[in-house]
C-alpha cells in the first residue's frame, strides 16, 4: 500500500537524486529543517513550475522525510505502462472537472487513501495550482489540499496534528541545463486552528484554508502577476538580480531568489502607488532591449559587469587545452545526445526538455556506458581498460557539458567587452536604462 515503507522506493531515490544534483549548477533549500516537522503528518504545497522537477525536488530535498506520495492530474494515468510507472513511484491521480464530471467521483476514494496516508504520519505532496506554470507567476490555488486534509482532521476530532507547508520552488532558468534552483519552505499551516469554523461551516473552512495557502505561497514565489508588464519585469531581474543578491543578500544562501523577490516587490510598489515612474522604467527597459537587440545582446549578458581582456584570454586559453576532453565525452556520448534529440521532437511544449534531459542522463547514459564498456572490453580483452573507460565516459561527458557551459559564456562576455569598446556611449546608456 501507499502509506507503508517500500524498499524499491529506497532504492531508486539513490540514481535518481544523484542524476539531479548533476542537473544543476547549485540547489540551495531553506526552511527545511526549521519548517519541516519530522514527527507530523505534512502535506507540501509547492508551486508548479516544472513537469517532472519539481516532484524530484521535493523527493530530493527529503533528508528527513518519509516517502512523499504526490497527488497528480488524473490525464497523465491514460497509458497504462505510464499509470503503472507513475504508481510504482507513489504517484496516484486526481481528477478535474475537464477529466469529466463521472470521474469526480473516484477522487472520494483517492482523498480517502490520502487522508489514510497522513494517518499513518506520512507526508503527501500536491501541487495546489493544479497545473504547471512555466512563467514566473502564481496560478489561482485550487481547493484540494484543503479537502484531503479538514476532513481529515475532522475524523479525528483535529488531534491529528497535520501540518500545510508551502513550498516556492524557483529556477533562475526554467529551461537552462546547470543553472541553480532554490527551494524554500515557508511556515507550517496549523489545519488544527480550523476546528471551530469547520464545525460550523466546512465550505467556509475550506475557502479560508485556500486563501491562507495563496497569501503564504504568494509571499514566497516570485510572482510577476501584471501579464501586460511580464516580459519587462523578467527583463530586470536578468539585469538587476546578479547585483542585487550581491550588494543586498550575499548574507544568504538563496540570494538571487531574494533579489528577484525584492525587483518584483519594488515594479509593483511603483506600478501601484507612482505609475508615473513605472512608466518611465517600462520605456527605459523597453529602449535598453532595442539597444541589445540591434547588438546581437542577450538580457542575460552581463552588461553592468563587463569582463577585462586578460580575464577572458584566459578562459578561451583554458578552453582551447581543454577540448580534447570535451570532444572524448561528446563522441562517447553520441548515442544519448541522438536520443535525447529524437524525444524532444515528441513534445512541442518547451517545458518537457527538461524532464526529457533529465531522463536522458538517468537511463541512455548509464545504459550507453555500460554497453560501450563492455565492448571495449570484449573487443580488446583488457577489462582494466574496460573499467577505465566506464568510469571515464560519463564524468568526461559531464566536463564536456560544463564546457559547452562555459565556452558560450567566455563568446557572450567577449561580445560584452567589444560592444563595450567600439560603443562606449551606447554602453554607458544601457547601463542607466537598466538600473532600477
Amino acid at each position: 500500500m501507499l502509506y507503508n515503507y517500500d524498499f524499491r522506493y529506497f532504492l531508486a531515490k539513490i540514481p535518481v537524486k544523484s542524476v539531479l544534483r548533476l542537473n544543476f549548477r547549485k540547489m540551495v533549500f531553506t526552511g527545511r529543517k526549521e519548517n519541516v516537522s519530522k514527527n507530523r503528518p505534512i502535506i507540501f504545497a509547492p508551486n508548479h513550475r516544472n513537469a517532472l522537477l519539481d516532484a524530484l525536488l521535493i523527493v530530493y530535498a527529503g533528508y528527513h522525510f518519509k516517502q512523499v506520495v504526490f497527488l497528480a492530474r488524473a490525464d497523465i494515468f491514460k497509458q497504462k505502462f505510464v499509470a503503472w510507472m507513475l504508481r510504482g513511484m507513489r504517484i496516484i491521480p486526481v481528477f478535474r472537472i475537464r477529466d469529466g464530471k463521472d470521474n469526480l467521483d473516484k477522487n472520494k476514494d483517492i482523498f480517502n487513501n490520502a487522508a489514510r496516508i497522513l494517518k499513518k504520519n506520512n507526508p503527501i505532496a500536491l501541487f495546489p495550482e493544479a497545473r504547471h506554470n512555466p512563467k514566473q507567476s502564481l496560478l489561482p490555488i485550487q481547493k484540494a489540499v484543503p479537502r484531503i486534509v479538514l476532513p481529515t482532521e475532522a475524523s479525528l476530532n483535529f488531534e491529528l496534528n497535520s501540518q500545510i507547508v508551502p513550498v516556492s520552488i524557483y529556477y533562475r532558468d526554467i529551461f537552462g541545463f546547470l543553472t541553480d534552483v532554490y527551494i524554500t519552505f515557508g511556515t507550517p499551516i496549523e489545519v488544527s486552528k480550523y476546528k471551530e469554523v469547520y464545525t460550523e461551516n466546512p465550505n467556509l473552512a475550506t475557502n479560508q484554508l485556500r486563501q491562507e495557502l495563496e497569501i503564504s505561497l504568494r509571499s514566497m514565489v516570485v510572482n510577476i502577476w501584471n501579464d501586460e508588464f511580464y516580459d519587462e519585469y523578467k527583463d530586470a531581474i536578468d539585469w538587476n538580480g546578479e547585483l542585487l543578491a550581491i550588494e543586498k543578500f550575499s548574507h544568504r544562501k538563496d540570494d538571487y531568489l531574494q533579489a528577484s523577490l525584492e525587483i518584483v516587490k519594488k515594479l509593483d510598489n511603483l506600478y501601484e502607488n507612482n505609475r508615473q515612474e513605472f512608466d518611465n522604467k517600462i520605456k527605459d527597459f523597453r529602449e535598453a532591449k532595442a539597444i541589445l537587440k540591434e547588438h546581437q545582446l542577450s538580457t542575460k549578458d552581463k552588461i553592468w559587469k563587463p569582463a577585462t581582456e586578460m580575464n577572458i584570454v584566459s578562459r578561451f586559453t583554458s578552453l582551447i587545452l581543454t577540448a580534447p576532453i570535451m570532444l572524448f565525452g561528446y563522441l562517447n556520448a553520441i548515442f544519448p545526445l541522438l536520443i535525447n534529440k529524437k524525444l524532444l521532437s515528441f513534445f512541442k511544449d518547451n517545458q518537457f526538455i527538461p524532464s526529457v534531459r533529465y531522463a536522458t542522463g538517468l537511463i541512455f547514459v548509464p545504459i550507453f556506458d555500460l554497453i560501450q564498456s563492455l565492448i571495449i572490453g570484449s573487443v580488446t580483452n583488457n577489462w582494466l581498460l574496460a573499467l577505465t573507460y566506464f568510469i571515464a565516459m560519463p564524468i568526461t561527458f559531464y566536463f564536456a557539458l560544463y564546457w559547452r557551459k562555459w565556452w558560450h559564456s567566455a563568446k557572450r562576455d567577449l561580445k560584452v567587452s567589444r560592444f563595450k569598446k567600439q560603443f562606449s556611449d551606447k554602453w554607458v546608456r544601457l547601463v542607466q536604462l537598466i538600473k532600477l
